[in-house]
């Protein structure tokens, strides 16, 4: 782990030392719960005037801006006269993770910083977007607006703990919790609405909308295969080579939660694309069509990329200009089926969620009059057992049929709900954390693209050991797939089966990665290597025993 890595660490750690053992202060001392609040104001307030100390402190910033070319100055300056804002220090950070991001407390201390890795594969006329972007965040006074949205959730914390012991407020306390978890989410949505505020900003001032739709496909490729390098190194490299690697990895995992673009959100799908614009447009049209990308992206920190393209291309089509990424804005949510599909996804949690309700506030519900079903409790259980049955035969269904890739990407009605039950031919050409070998998770290539493979287990320890025992030896390999093709923030088929002749060697035919192979060895002797995913049989019998023990209790209780 870097420096930036172990500095976060470190803070996060304190932070959460001081906020844990100061609410025991405070409530063994009965303090009342303005104290308590305040205690949490204080705390929000001095982090927010420590932050850009903070930042500083995390991240090795140069700014001498002699190393930055002299047309992000320029553009910067000239961004600035025209809206009205002070003066903003560059700095750039020599990685070759392409990101930027802006922090400070109000506009008055400010600060922008890019990286070498984003000037690098950016033109000019796209890194000027991505900057105007950053400007964005400081016009808009999102690091303020930020904190105070930040401060609600641990209000509501607050008052929970303030409340759980109390057998008047236990009701109070229920709520305050749910709520707390329900802020969690609206704080993501104002840091996504923020995200969207600066892009408009973006292409208003800078009049470039396309360059930045074509900047953030760019970051979103180039982070992957950032990480895809650096993971490689991590496996191939000497001592000190797998060293930087780690600090690499550590160091983009960290900016990406502050930058333009996170890796963690839909950037791997685009990465299998290999930046095309035709590619990555099919790619994205299923974000824009299935009301699951909704779901799946209420916690997410930045929009899916889809919704920021399509609102740039409004925002060209607004200036005259032709957009670089067509993806069609007359499209609708097809939400046919979404409600069976929610009802069976949400059902068991629904059960689950009741039974800890009534263990929580139970007996105060029954002192305000409210008289539940006779055996609720059994029947919840009953009820949580069936329906997850019911969920897992909806979400493994189908025959086997021969796709290819391509096809599979263009099927815009898949989900983690609804799947397409496939066999994939084709060659392993890495791992889905690229080049990590302890990743269970493999990407296929075949004729006609490239698709993630995830092995799942339901068991403790059973990714690993797949990955440990087959899974990389499974590289560089071609390999026969049954699976379940499903769409999430990226597309991938969840495995059943898969099939491959290997080498008896135990490293398969040389190290690969996303974005290439890096040499090989020819196998003298080979074997076969069959491997099963019995997830789905497992989480049956977990049902199962759920519906058996609420059988046994119902009966019971008779």
């Amino acid at each position: 782990m870097g420096l930036a890595g172990r500095t976060l660490l470190i803070l996060a750690i304190l932070y959460g030392l001081v906020f844990a053992l100061g609410d025991y202060v405070l409530l063994h001392g009965r303090a009342p719960i303005w104290i308590g609040v305040l205690f949490v104001v204080v705390l929000i307030g001095v982090q927010y005037l420590l932050s850009p100390w903070l930042i500083r402190l995390c991240f090795t910033i140069d700014w001498d801006e002699d190393e930055i070319p002299p047309y992000v100055r320029a553009f910067v300056d000239r961004m600035c006269r025209e809206h009205n804002l002070p003066h903003l220090p560059i700095g750039i950070i020599e990685s070759g993770t392409p990101n930027a991001f802006a922090f400070g407390r109000l506009r008055s201390d400010a600060r922008i910083v890019v990286t070498r890795g984003l000037l690098d594969i950016l033109t000019q006329e796209e890194a000027e977007a991505v900057l105007a972007h950053e400007i964005g965040h400081v016009a808009h006074y999102d690091f303020a607006v930020m904190a105070v949205a930040s401060m609600a959730p641990l209000l509501l914390y607050q008052i929970y703990v303030w409340t759980r012991n109390q057998n008047n407020l236990r009701i109070v306390s229920y709520g305050a919790y749910v709520a707390y978890l329900a802020g969690q989410y609206l704080v993501l949505l104002v840091n996504r609405t923020r995200e969207l505020g600066a892009d408009h900003f973006s292409a208003e001032a800078a009049r470039t909308p396309n360059a930045l739709a074509s900047a953030l496909v760019k970051i979103s490729y180039g982070l992957v295969k950032e990480r895809s390098e650096a993971e490689r190194r991590v496996k191939e490299g000497d001592k000190e080579a797998k060293k930087e690697a780690r600090k690499q990895l550590q160091f983009g995992h960290s900016l990406s939660l502050m930058g333009i673009m996170s890796a963690s959100n839909n950037a791997g799908a685009l990465a299998l694309t290999a930046a095309s614009p035709e590619d990555a447009a099919r790619a994205m049209r299923w974000d824009l069509v299935n009301p699951w990308s909704r779901v799946y992206e209420l916690s997410s920190t930045h929009p899916l990329t889809a919704m920021r393209l399509r609102a740039l291309n409004r925002d060209a089509r607004e200036l005259g200009q032709a957009e670089v990424y067509p993806l069609p804005q007359d499209v609708h949510v097809n939400w046919v089926g979404f409600p069976i599909e929610f009802l069976v996804w949400a059902a068991p949690l629904a059960c689950g969620f009741l039974l800890f309700t009534w263990a929580w506030i139970g007996k105060d519900l029954r002192k305000l009059g409210f008289v539940p079903p006779e055996n609720l409790l059994q029947w919840l259980l009953i009820g949580m057992g069936v329906t997850w049955a019911i969920r897992i035969g909806y979400r493994y269904r189908g025959v086997f049929k021969r796709s290819q890739v391509r096809e599979l990407i263009d099927d815009l009605s898949v989900s983690q709900m609804r799947p397409r039950a496939v066999e994939l031919e084709g060659e392993v050409i890495g791992h889905g954390v690229p080049g990590a070998f302890w990743s269970p998770d493999l990407v296929l290539r075949d004729d006609s693209g490239m698709m993630f493979l995830l092995y799942r287990s339901s068991l403790p320890l059973g990714r690993l050991f797949f990955a440990l025992r087959s899974a990389d030896r499974l590289v560089g390999e071609r390999v026969k797939v049954r699976g379940w093709y499903r769409r999430g923030l990226k597309p991938y088929v969840e495995i059943s089966r898969v099939e491959a002749k290997v080498s008896k060697a135990a490293g398969g035919s040389g190290p690969v990665t996303l974005f290439g192979r890096e040499g090989s060895s020819a196998p003298t002797e080979y074997e076969e290597l069959v491997e099963r995913s019995y997830s789905r049989w497992i989480q049956l019998a977990g049902s199962a025993l759920c519906t058996a023990i609420g059988l046994i209790w119902l009966l019971g209780s008779y």
